[in-house]
């Protein structure tokens, strides 16, 4: 998955729903990131921009959810 293509499929996401990937696909959409804590971060920044917050979840983890919020502040402070 590139950046693009996260960056598409947080915009489609309605408020309330979810979208789950795997932490490798996340870690493919910003390759110039060295460690999984940098590919977290980009993409904690990248789910802010979306009003989103974002979960490291699964065994290990594994995965990365991201939830989409109503408003700027729901998202932000999480």
């Amino acid at each position: 998955m590139t950046a693009a293509e996260l960056q598409d499929r947080l915009a489609a996401l309605a408020p309330g729903e979810t979208l789950l990937l795997s932490a490798t696909e996340v870690a493919q959409a910003f390759p110039y990131e060295r460690t999984s804590e940098g590919c977290r971060a980009a993409a904690s920044a990248l789910a802010e921009w979306y009003r989103c917050s974002l979960a490291v979840c699964g065994p290990g983890g594994s995965q990365i959810l991201f939830t989409r919020h109503n408003g700027f502040e729901a998202a932000r402070y999480r």
